[in-house]
């Protein structure tokens, strides 16, 4: 890499010599034009820095006035821009704040109208909105950062319209790595964020190459052990047999190369589309091509095939979750670790003692019996699925040829980071200090980590009190992890937003590496291959941008702030918030009856509308005569009944028969007040209280406040009244 003189960004509102000069990120400020634009870097450019320039320019132009919004999907990526914000920006540190749904929204209104900054979780802000608790009038511009994210019903989308209706200068600036993986899903993206403009820089940019650090990939190839081989032989001859059903029915085409689980969850939703609304198109109420749009497989069609040839549509159901399930169970064994695979067995057991076909059809086969004769036979301890090694043999090789002890660990799966975490400790006991890194979850026996716990496990990795962090997904996004040498993908990752995420992790302060490993003949192969295609697509389409549609009439003038309501006093704000609040609900109703009638309208404008009258459908609107005051009687009227229904059930809480069984086991088998959950799970399972049933009854009593988890046991909190 080229050497280079520093230079930094020096202006008003940015502290001096904080942000280093880069060519890429000076053009992408001449290029965004003061409208709303889509920034797609390359990860490792800086997104957050562009953030923070496009701020100082939007500062610049409302000296005095306006508050800046960035949204960030997760309360970490929040923090983050918190304290890059604090870090960069020349104003008062309490004129920069945070918001998250813990902060009340009294202190949240308070925040908004007294900071010149803010940054939120998109829900808070929608939230917040839907009440007309503040409004986005005074805002010059929103942020919206992972804009990839802004698609179907994720706040995003509610958020950019709100502020585009609301406010006469708006400014949107969407930031992301990986927008999408073709033309529809960037085109919706565009659409979503009413975007005018792209800007695209990737790592072959001129202006960007001085800047870069190379990321060498490494593609490991993990030959597979006789013993699992043997194993996969026996569940593809499974799956065989089970695909004849499809093979001899037509469903398939014979000749295909490759069958994957798309295969059959696409059998199964084309069939129960085509169940649903088999009468209007058989009555012709339907545009054909309109309603093969729908489908996954066109020629045939799969409710052609099951009417011609009179199959049993409950047969298909079960043979693709039969499909689904032998390919799952067979990838986790290929790619996976032994012990992944005897869970899902396990898994499939319980299934079939539930009476599911599906799994029976799997359990009572000869295939699963030999399977179980051969781990028998063999201490499966032992049998270490060779990835583990190889993660093993990368890490002592990065210790001993670059001196690196900064590795995150990829993969699908909280089993294999809770496994890796181990062996890695085990093996480079006294060495090295290896830790997971997952998202939250309401699992009894994985609660995962809360937001505090994934804040303070980042933390420890930066300061070198944590080496290794094996990560699922939720280190793929945005957060910033600096000095990471080199990172390992356990699998590779089908999805390009995914890949491109994971690979950014490194090469960003130094040169990086970025192992993927990759067992020989299994589904690691196509998987690999579909990321680096859907990759170059998208680099293709943004390269392009002129196929795309953008926005081209949004309107703006200067925003008027005569009418900003100056700091309020403690004991007037709550009043005023007081007398709000009662308002609340009646503008909460008002707006959901905009949004309903906005959508009929739209779908009576619609070509699909058209048609169905044309046929003489008749709509529940139309009969209704259906208008915002009727509606806003019905619904006020449902609500009331609601209201109603919920204070009768306060005043008699009904417990289930099997959670007042839990709170009564706990009761009676406690000792000094506690009890082992391993020890409780066993005594509810002679109640036949098992597995998911129990998991979700143990919650209930949990919620309720009878009883407590606290690690491995389970503290009796009050005693059961009946």
């Amino acid at each position: 890499m080229v050497m280079r003189k520093i230079q930094y960004f020096n202006d008003s509102f940015l502290k001096k010599n904080k942000i280093e000069y880069r060519h890429y990120q000076n053009n992408i400020l001449n290029d965004y034009k003061n409208k709303n634009s889509l920034i797609v870097l390359a990860t490792g450019l800086g997104k957050t820095i562009i953030g923070i320039l496009l701020i100082i320019e939007r500062l610049k132009k409302y000296n005095k006035n306006g508050k800046i919004i960035i949204l960030a999907p997760t309360r970490p990526l929040v923090i983050q821009h918190y304290n890059a914000c604090k870090k960069f920006i020349d104003i008062e540190d309490k004129k920069i704040s945070y918001l998250t749904g813990k902060i009340s929204p009294i202190q949240r209104i308070n925040i908004i109208r007294n900071s010149r900054i803010v940054i939120s979780t998109p829900q808070v802000i929608k939230n917040d909105l839907l009440r007309n608790r503040y409004n986005l009038s005074h805002v010059p511009m929103i942020i919206f950062d992972e804009a990839h994210r802004a698609k179907g019903n994720y706040a995003y989308c509610f958020i950019a319209e709100e502020y585009i209706n609301s406010c006469s200068d708006p400014l949107i600036i969407g930031l992301t790595a990986s927008p999408g993986k073709d033309y529809s899903n960037i085109q919706e993206l565009c659409n979503n964020l009413l975007i005018e403009n792209i800007i695209f820089k990737n790592y072959n940019d001129d202006d960007v190459k001085q800047y870069l650090h190379d990321i060498e990939i490494i593609v490991e190839k993990i030959d597979l052990p006789i013993k699992i081989l043997e194993l996969a032989k026996i569940l593809e001859d499974l799956f065989s047999k089970f695909l004849s059903f499809f093979i001899e029915r037509t469903l398939l085409e014979p000749q295909k190369r490759y069958y994957s689980k798309l295969d059959f969850l696409k059998i199964a939703e084309d069939l129960t589309f085509s169940l649903k609304y088999q009468d209007l198109t058989n009555n012709g109420y339907f545009d054909e091509i309109e309603f093969e749009e729908h489908l996954y497989f066109k020629e045939p069609r799969i409710i052609d095939i099951v009417k011609e040839k009179k199959l049993n549509i409950h047969s298909i159901y079960s043979y693709c979750s039969s499909c689904i399930s032998i390919l799952h169970l067979k990838d986790i064994l290929e790619t996976q670790e032994i012990s992944m695979f005897k869970n899902y067995i396990e898994k499939i057991k319980y299934r079939a003692e539930q009476d599911n076909l599906s799994a029976k059809r799997i359990l009572n086969s000869e295939h699963l019996s030999l399977i179980h004769s051969i781990m028998n036979s063999i201490d499966t301890r032992k049998l270490i699925h060779p990835k583990i090694e190889k993660t093993i043999l990368i890490i002592e090789n990065e210790i001993k040829e670059y001196s690196n002890t900064q590795i995150i660990i990829f993969t699908q799966y909280r089993e294999i980071a809770e496994i890796l975490k181990n062996k890695i400790n085990s093996h480079f006991r006294n060495q090295l200090i290896a830790e997971k890194f997952i998202g939250q979850s309401s699992k009894i026996d994985d609660i995962g980590y809360s937001q505090k716990e994934q804040i303070r496990t980042l933390n420890d990795f930066r300061e070198d009190k944590i080496n290794i962090l094996t990560a699922t997904s939720i280190a793929e996004e945005g957060l910033d992890i600096p000095n990471v040498k080199a990172i390992i993908f356990y699998e590779p990752v089908a999805s390009e937003i995914r890949y491109i995420q994971r690979r950014g992790r490194t090469g960003r302060h130094s040169d990086g590496r970025c192992y993927i490993l990759i067992a020989d003949n299994t589904i690691d192969v196509p998987f690999f291959k579909v990321a680096q295609k859907k990759e170059d697509t998208m680099n293709s389409i943004l390269i392009n941008s002129d196929q795309l549609n953008l926005i081209d009439n949004i309107g703006r003038n200067t925003i008027s702030f005569k009418n900003v309501e100056p700091e309020i006093i403690s004991s007037d704000f709550m009043q005023a918030y007081n007398i709000n609040r009662k308002k609340e609900n009646q503008f909460l109703l008002k707006r959901s009856v905009d949004i309903i009638i906005d959508k009929i309208d739209k779908f009576s404008e619609s070509e699909q509308y058209k048609t169905l009258k044309k046929h003489n459908i008749t709509f529940l609107s139309d009969l209704c005569n259906l208008n915002k005051k009727t509606l806003e009687n019905k619904i006020v009227k449902i609500k009331n009944q609601n209201s109603a229904q919920n204070n009768q059930d306060k005043k008699k809480l009904y417990l289930n028969k099997h959670l007042k069984t839990i709170i009564k086991l706990v009761e009676n088998y406690s000792k000094e007040g506690k009890i082992n959950l391993l020890e409780l799970r066993k005594l509810a399972e002679f109640e036949d209280i098992i597995d998911k049933t129990f998991d979700i009854h143990f919650n209930h009593a949990c919620n309720l406040g009878y009883i407590e988890k606290k690690k491995h046991h389970v503290y009796l909190k009050k005693k059961l009244i009946l």
